[in-house]
């Protein structure tokens, strides 16, 4: 199997993060009132909303199953496309079924200051949970292409995504069912799991106007997920 680059590129700035201290949250879940996208994976394949990139996801009995192909050279993406919005709240659950980390990511296809318009994402693991925004922090185009490159950075830019970051310890069983909640409201982001509040993280990518995509990225193999759906303000 070929390496998985991308993996590295979401998991490496760990080292630099730094959490949050807020102890309880401030978004009311009362600020998102529309549901734009909802699936229970009832059918028996995925809904043709779902675009997939390097993936094998499919639908096996009632859930999505993340998959990433063998030959793979990036973890599988799959992805809801969806009206430009700032606010969004998306909640899912999952499990661990093989693949040690997974990765919900918002983009703007339309944003040319960040790779592939990534704008902000959390990534998951057993262990901890990370909030990023990496518009403005690893996936920045000269910051992602030095990383690329592997040339040295910058003590400044070091020490400037020390800020673009927000890791959070958790103890999660691999073997059982968990629920995220993931809220963004302005420039903060907060985040839920199994109905504890983890923790905020305020940085101000987090508050690009324009999200147009949000996407689950599987590690490896395989992780499975239920209950998605995406929410944005009244109004929208």
């Amino acid at each position: 199997m070929k390496p998985i680059f991308s993996v590295a590129v979401f998991l490496l700035p760990l080292m630099f993060s730094n959490a949050t201290t807020a102890e309880t949250p401030s978004i009311s879940p009362k600020h998102y009132q529309q549901v734009i996208f909802e699936d229970d994976f009832s059918a028996d394949k995925l809904d043709k909303r779902w675009g997939m990139y390097k993936s094998a996801s499919t639908v096996r009995d009632g859930v999505m199953v993340g998959i990433t192909p063998e030959d793979a050279d990036h973890p599988s993406v799959n992805t809801i496309r969806i009206k430009p919005q700032a606010d969004l709240e998306v909640s899912l659950r999952f499990k661990f079924a093989g693949s040690k980390n997974f990765q919900v990511m918002y983009r703007d296809r339309n944003c040319h200051s960040s790779h592939a318009g990534h704008i902000c994402h959390v990534a998951v693991t057993p262990k901890f949970l990370t909030m990023y925004d990496g518009k403005t922090g690893i996936f920045r185009k000269d910051i992602r292409q030095a990383r690329k490159e592997k040339r040295k950075l910058d003590d400044s830019i070091v020490e400037m995504l020390k800020t673009k970051s927000s890791r959070h310890r958790i103890d999660l069983d691999p073997l059982r069912w968990h629920r995220m909640v993931i809220r963004i409201q302005n420039d903060v982001m907060e985040t839920f799991v199994d109905g504890k509040f983890i923790g905020a993280f305020q940085s101000e990518g987090l508050a690009h106007p324009t999200k147009d995509q949000v996407n689950l990225t599987t590690g490896q193999r395989e992780m499975l997920y239920d209950d998605f759906q995406i929410k944005g303000v009244s109004g929208i």
